[in-house]
C-alpha cells in the first residue's frame, strides 16, 4: 500500500515540476495550449491504443459504460442549468469542469494496487462511458456553446463532438476491439513508447497552467464547482451502495472512481474554449489531493 501512496504523490510532484519550471521562466502560462495539444492529440491517443490492444471487452459488463455516461451527463446538465444565464465561455467552463474522471492517469495506480486485475477491468469499462460523455458529448456541447457567434444545431454539436481526438480514439478502439482486431507489434512498439509519456505530460501541463494564488472571486468559483462535484460523488456512492444491483466488488470499484480527480484533458478543453484555465487547473490539482486521501478511505469502508 505504501507504494501506491508513493505513486499517487509522485503525480502531484509532477504538477509541482510544471509549476516550478514556469516560475523559473523556462515556460510561461501562454505555453499551456501547446502542451495541452501534445497531450490531447499525441500522447493520450497512443496510450489508449496500447492499453486497448490487449483489452478483452466482456459484453456482460457493458452496462458499466452506461454508468460512466450517466454520472457525467447528470453533472454536466446540472452545471449548465445553474449557469445558464452567464456568458458563453462561463457556460462552456461549467460543462467541462463539472464532470469527468481521471481514470487512466490517476485512478489506475490505486485500483490496481488495492483491488487487483478485476477492478482494473471494471474501471476500464467505466472509463469508456466516462470518455464518451466527457470527451465526446461534453466536449461537443461545451465547444458549440463557446462559439457564441454560431447557432447551436444538431450538426454543429455532432461536428464539435467528433472533433475531439479523445472521443474519436475511444470510438475507433471500441469498434476495433469488438471486432476482435489487434494492432501489429511494430505499431504497439511505437504507441507504447509515445503513450508512456502521457501521464507525465498530462500532469506537467496542469502544473504549467496552475496559479496557486487565485483571487477571491476565482477561488469562490472553484470552491462552488468542487462542492457541487463532491456532493454528486457522495450521492452516486449512496445510490450505488444501496440501490444498484451490482456485486460488492463492482460497487467498491465504482464508489472509488466517483472520487477520482477531474480528467487532465479538461484543462486542455477549457483552454480550447477560451475559458479560464487558471481556475480549471486549480480545481484539477485540488481534486487530485482529494482523490489521494478519499479513494483509499472509500475502499477501507466498503471492505468492512
Amino acid at each position: 500500500m505504501t507504494q501506491i501512496f508513493i505513486k499517487a504523490i509522485s503525480l502531484v510532484l509532477i504538477i509541482a515540476i510544471g509549476y516550478g519550471i514556469k516560475q523559473l521562466k523556462w515556460v510561461s502560462y501562454d505555453d499551456f495550449p501547446k502542451f495541452s495539444k501534445v497531450a490531447l492529440y499525441i500522447t493520450l491517443p497512443c496510450a489508449l491504443a496500447t492499453n486497448f490492444n490487449t483489452f478483452n471487452i466482456n459484453l456482460g459488463l457493458m452496462f458499466l459504460v452506461a454508468v460512466g455516461i450517466l454520472t457525467n451527463l447528470i453533472q454536466q446538465l446540472t452545471a449548465y442549468f445553474l449557469n445558464r444565464k452567464k456568458g458563453s465561455k462561463e457556460k462552456a467552463f461549467s460543462i467541462f469542469n463539472s464532470s469527468s474522471y481521471n481514470i487512466g492517469a490517476f485512478a489506475m495506480p490505486y485500483i490496481s494496487g488495492f483491488a487487483g486485475s478485476f477492478a482494473v477491468l471494471i474501471a476500464s469499462i467505466f472509463d469508456i462511458g466516462n470518455s464518451i460523455a466527457a470527451a465526446g458529448i461534453g466536449y461537443g456541447f461545451g465547444m458549440a456553446i463557446a462559439k457564441d457567434k454560431e447557432k447551436i444545431t444538431p450538426m454543429s454539436f455532432i461536428k464539435s463532438m467528433f472533433s475531439s481526438p479523445i472521443f474519436d480514439t475511444y470510438l475507433f478502439l471500441l469498434i476495433f476491439r469488438l471486432l476482435k482486431l489487434h494492432f501489429p507489434s511494430p505499431v504497439i512498439t511505437f504507441t507504447s513508447t509515445v503513450g508512456s509519456a502521457n501521464t507525465f505530460m498530462a500532469m506537467l501541463m496542469i502544473g504549467i497552467g496552475l496559479e496557486l494564488k487565485l483571487n477571491k472571486h476565482k477561488l469562490n468559483i472553484a470552491l462552488k464547482f468542487l462542492v457541487i462535484r463532491y456532493g454528486f460523488s457522495i450521492a452516486f456512492t449512496i445510490i450505488t451502495m444501496f440501490f444498484l444491483p451490482f456485486s460488492k466488488d463492482i460497487k467498491m470499484v465504482l464508489c472509488m472512481l466517483y472520487f477520482a480527480p477531474l480528467a487532465a484533458m479538461i484543462s486542455g478543453f477549457t483552454s480550447e474554449a477560451g475559458a479560464d484555465v487558471e481556475i480549471s487547473a486549480f480545481m484539477t490539482s485540488v481534486s487530485i489531493i482529494i482523490g489521494i486521501v478519499v479513494m483509499p478511505i472509500v475502499l477501507i469502508i466498503m471492505r468492512k
